[in-house]
């Protein structure tokens, strides 16, 4: 009986486990896709003061020619 018991418990928690892990994976999900973003609105931004450099660069150029 005991064992009967102990094994409808333990069928109960893989059970339960199912959906947690699932859940666990789509917050992993989410927060790669979250860092993705953030990586790229980064290099764009870098990319964009790079620009606004090399453009300020430029103009102090032509005014010393």
């Amino acid at each position: 009986m005991m064992r009967a018991s102990s094994s409808q418990g333990i069928q109960q928690l893989l059970q339960a486990e199912k959906p947690a892990a699932e859940k666990v994976s789509k917050a992993h999900k989410r927060k790669n896709r979250r860092l993705k973003q953030a990586k790229e609105a980064a290099q764009a931004e870098i990319e964009q003061y790079r620009l606004q450099g090399e453009k300020e660069f430029s103009k102090q150029q032509m005014v010393k020619s």
